[in-house]
């Protein structure tokens, strides 16, 4: 397609255009997802995010095919992407070795073939270079905007366009508002759309360590009293990404302690899995509230990522789901453009919603479940060792794994 092909299709089928709310890693997937298919797109971000240098992003296959096809995984730097060769969860039930995993996914054979069943990167790392190629794209506009708000119609255009706010009370007309603005969304508030929310009472503490026996490209997880902790492989063999669940109140202790004391907890909770944690990063916490939108979409309007679907962090699959929801609603854009569909009506973001609902119910009950059932109460947890038996045979690992992978949903 020519420059001036483009910019007749523009004029002629996407009205006032596709606006994008939110300047994280959702939105600027989104941006990049479009933009590829020939969508001219404006993204909007109140000011550039802080750059978050200690959590990472678990990215599974169908993810990572996603990436590729947009141009982010060749723009990486070589050792950006861990993979990760070998899944292994416990729980703290007593046995006779306290490393026997009771599920294992295990791919370590094939990693010189390449078969991952997973990569880790720092979201840091991901912004910078995602931030770099919305700034060169030719079909990309980023705007340094703070937007307050949204209406179902603007008052100039009506039914043919919907309005976003601005601080200094402008209206922006929009044929299509993509909100990525995250799990407490100024947007989904405006819109009035109704969420789920599930505070048990559970922050989760995240750093990175260095341990004194390598990691060997294992995603390790294990299911405690509290909640669930979990140590992701990074580029360096000695050092693990750590996302560690539990109640508030033992948050709330051990992120008063010092390292030294941290790191005995961590020697006590992993049972020395790969050693001694003989250094430890800067520490944050952050409440665990998963939230979930009842309908994600409204007049001209549709919720992606955090902002539809914040999901308990336990499995990882937070920005799989984004990712999902970017690839589905790229495909519905496309398939508007090409039918001569109004690209913001509401047939199209319904349909779009339905297509959602399935694999965002699955990997929320999942998840939620999981949580439930393992951190709080002995008998609860009495269950789930034997909840873990059953799903240790291999046609229930198999479901899982393609769940968790991306692939059971036709992705």
């Amino acid at each position: 397609m020519t420059k001036s092909d483009r910019d007749t299709t523009k004029a002629a089928d996407f009205g006032h255009g596709i606006h994008i709310v939110g300047g994280g890693l959702t939105g600027y997937a989104a941006a990049l997802a479009l933009a590829e298919a020939d969508f001219p797109v404006t993204v909007y971000q109140s000011r550039t995010p802080n750059k978050d240098t200690l959590r990472t992003t678990t990215i599974n296959p169908s993810a990572y095919d996603m990436l590729k096809d947009i141009g982010v995984i060749a723009a990486l730097p070589a050792d950006a992407l861990t993979p990760i060769y070998q899944i292994m969860v416990t729980d703290d039930a007593d046995r006779d070795n306290t490393h026997d995993p009771v599920m294992t996914w295990d791919n370590s054979a094939q990693a010189n073939q390449g078969a991952a069943l997973a990569w880790v990167i720092g979201n840091a790392v991901l912004s910078d270079m995602m931030e770099a190629m919305l700034a060169t794209h030719d079909r990309i506009t980023v705007c340094q905007t703070d937007i307050t708000g949204y209406q179902s119609r603007h008052p100039d255009y009506h039914h043919a366009a919907a309005a976003l706010m601005t601080a200094d009370d402008r209206l922006i007309p929009a044929s299509l508002i993509i909100a990525a603005d995250g799990r407490n969304s100024k947007l989904r508030q405006a819109a009035d759309i109704r969420v789920i929310t599930r505070n048990l009472g559970q922050s989760a503490i995240v750093s990175t360590v260095t341990m004194t026996e390598p990691h060997r490209h294992i995603a390790w997880q294990k299911f405690l009293a509290g909640g669930p902790i979990a140590l992701m492989p990074m580029p360096d063999m000695h050092m693990a990404s750590l996302v560690w669940s539990m109640t508030n109140e033992d948050a709330e202790r051990l992120m008063k302690v010092n390292d030294e004391r941290f790191a005995i907890a961590l020697d006590d909770a992993t049972d020395l899995t790969f050693g001694r944690i003989t250094d430890i990063g800067v520490r944050q916490a952050f409440a665990v509230i998963p939230t979930h939108a009842l309908w994600p979409v409204a007049q001209r309007l549709v919720l992606i990522g955090d902002a539809a679907h914040a999901i308990n962090p336990l499995a990882g699959q937070g920005y799989n789901l984004a990712l999902a929801d970017v690839k589905a609603l790229a495909r519905m854009l496309m398939a508007a453009r090409r039918d001569g569909m109004d690209i913001g009506s509401r047939q199209l973001l319904h349909r779009y919603a339905f297509s959602r609902t399935p694999e965002i119910a699955t990997m929320t009950l999942a998840t939620d479940g999981l949580n439930m059932l393992f951190s709080f109460g002995k008998r609860r947890r009495r269950l789930a060792g034997m909840g873990m038996a059953l799903a240790n045979l291999q046609g229930i690992k198999s479901f899982a794994l393609h769940v968790a992978s991306g692939r059971l949903f036709g992705r």
